[in-house]
């Protein structure tokens, strides 16, 4: 170490603390033995990778590298595990993080870190049960983290081990923690002429939520609404559809650098009426605002199906297919009955040709999935791969929503287990333009739906491109929206009743793929003049509704 000079170390020293990271990582890499260096030095490169706001994924998989060798050389000192769960999240490198964390858990069970670093590895890998354990345990010991309990909360539909009756009770437990103070009241003192209508997302961008929400949005013919969005979306994250939706809304809020507290005065200065809530528990919800009250109906629709269980959500927008009658009292909302579906997808442009001759070009039957991975439940593994396993046919998976080596790897794992074969399926990136995704419906005969979470918008864009999806009926509204969607195309055949009736429908249409052909054949037309697509009569149904819940508060 002769070569590490006072002057070198000083040099080291003065541009960490001037956070010249990029020079600072280029003088340690030209350092002789650079893998060798003191521990001191390793430390301070790794943090250097860290933080450069110019470091790439490799960048963070080097940082990773350093904080792993530099904790497993003294594992009593806990510090370079946190910076490794940092840097390895960024870096994707969810496998090495979960297999080293689920060693180092056994000796601290307790602490918050770790189990914050398990949680969101294994809910990224799809590990949906162990996801929510964690996430349940993290709950337990930070018991007035709203973040925590919403992560909890969202992650128990991926996989519904709890009845619904046990969902909800978590959800009241939640409501019970700390929340900010609101003036608003559950009460309108004064009916008015325009009625002040509020969409809150985090979402205003390419994104499932907007797909559906486009074509509503201004479309009440008998003009008694005003339309505000509060965006909850970075501006440095609009994107061409943000864009298209803000021509489209009267007002625009940016409340992405607000507090709660500042969002809820926000929604007084602007005398909000109804707020509609597009989030619910997922990722930068504001569910906090909306439990101490935004205004003075609050509805929730869209972007969460599922209820959430505060006693400040005063409605849930559902349709008779996904909540019954006698389990209103499963779901603390009011239920707003749509007549048909409870929503609708804005047309997509340019929707490609349909190719139906899936068979004799590929010469086999093929099953397909587009959904998120995340989806695809241990459950979902073992009925595909008994289908898998049972036929010739092969099945392809692309994700509609991350692209990760890692994901795809424990997804084979699964499958492995099961003994399937993995050549019969073929893995594809995500692709960013919506007319080539929509194209990748054409390389499949029949589209195999995930439970207990189904797709939605990869199910009415199946149905687009003449592809029928077999799904599986649920137990709540969300493992319902499939059952939903079929039933509105008068597809009933295509809803099974269980995994075995999935497993055996599967098979049905394996062997009559001249039937998925002609059904397919027609699917377009069917779906465009069905209410999946009728954004016109949606949305006269909607907005009367939410007028007669405003004229009879």
């Amino acid at each position: 170490m002769n070569d590490l000079s006072k002057d070198l170390l000083d040099r080291i020293k003065n541009l960490y603390e001037q956070k010249k990271f990029s020079k600072l990582e280029t003088t340690i890499e030209n350092i002789k033995n650079f893998e060798g260096l003191p521990t001191n030095l390793q430390m301070i490169y790794a943090v250097s990778k860290a933080l450069n706001p110019n470091s790439k994924i490799q960048d963070y998989k080097k940082s990773a590298f350093f904080f792993e060798k530099i904790f497993l050389s003294d594992q009593t000192n806990l510090e370079p595990l946190y910076n490794f769960i940092i840097v390895s999240l960024k870096a994707n490198m969810h496998l090495r993080l979960n297999n080293l964390l689920e060693e180092v858990y056994k000796k601290h069970e307790t602490d918050l870190k770790i189990l914050e670093g398990l949680s969101k590895a294994n809910f990224f890998l799809g590990n949906m049960i162990r996801a929510t354990s964690y996430y349940e345990k993290l709950s337990n010991l930070t018991p007035n983290s709203s973040n925590n309990w919403t992560k909890f909360l969202g992650s128990i539909n991926y996989h519904q081990n709890l009845q619904q009756d046990q969902y909800l009770n978590y959800c009241k437990k939640f409501d019970k923690i700390s929340k900010p103070q609101s003036p608003v009241k559950n009460k309108i003192l004064k009916k008015k002429n325009i009625i002040n209508l509020g969409f809150f997302s985090p979402d205003f961008k390419v994104h499932s939520v907007s797909f559906f929400l486009k074509d509503i949005i201004n479309e009440d013919e008998n003009k008694r609404f005003k339309f505000t969005a509060f965006s909850n979306l970075p501006p440095s994250q609009y994107d061409s559809l943000t864009n298209e939706l803000r021509k489209k809304f009267d007002n625009w809020e940016d409340i992405s650098g607000l507090s709660d507290e500042q969002f809820i005065q926000l929604c007084v200065k602007k005398d909000i009426d109804i707020l509609i809530d597009l989030a619910g528990f997922t990722n930068n919800n504001r569910i906090n605002a909306f439990r101490a009250r935004c205004a003075p109906i609050q509805i929730l629709w869209l972007g969460y199906c599922n209820s959430l269980g505060i006693k400040n959500m005063d409605y849930i927008v559902a349709d008779k297919n996904l909540i019954k009658e006698n389990e209103k009292n499963l779901y603390s909302e009011k239920i707003i009955y749509m007549p048909e579906i409870w929503n609708v997808l804005s047309k997509p442009k340019n929707l490609p040709d349909i190719n139906l001759n899936i068979s004799k070009n590929n010469k086999m039957f093929t099953f397909g999935s587009l959904s998120n991975f995340q989806k695809i439940s241990s459950k979902t593994i073992k009925v595909w791969s008994k289908i898998l396993n049972n036929t010739n046919a092969k099945l392809i998976l692309k994700s509609s929503v991350n692209n990760n080596d890692d994901l795809i790897k424990n997804l084979k794992e699964k499958f492995l287990n099961e003994n399937v074969n993995l050549n019969k399926i073929e893995f594809f990136d995500r692709v960013e333009n919506q007319k080539k995704h929509l194209e990748f419906y054409n390389k499949f005969n029949l589209t195999l739906d995930t439970f207990p979470y189904p797709g939605v918008t990869t199910t009415f864009e199946s149905i687009l491109m003449g592809k029928p999806v077999l799904t599986m009926k649920g137990n709540n509204f969300n493992s319902r929206c499939g059952e939903s969607i079929n039933k509105n195309l008068g597809l009933e055949n295509f809803i099974a009743n269980d995994e075995s009736d999935y497993y055996k429908k599967a098979l049905e249409f394996y062997e009559n793929h001249n039937k998925i052909e002609k059904i397919g054949s027609d699917l377009r037309d069917q779906a465009l003049s069905s209410p999946l697509l009728d954004a016109k009569n949606f949305s006269k149904n909607f907005y009367n509704k939410l007028h007669e819940i405003y004229t009879s508060h």
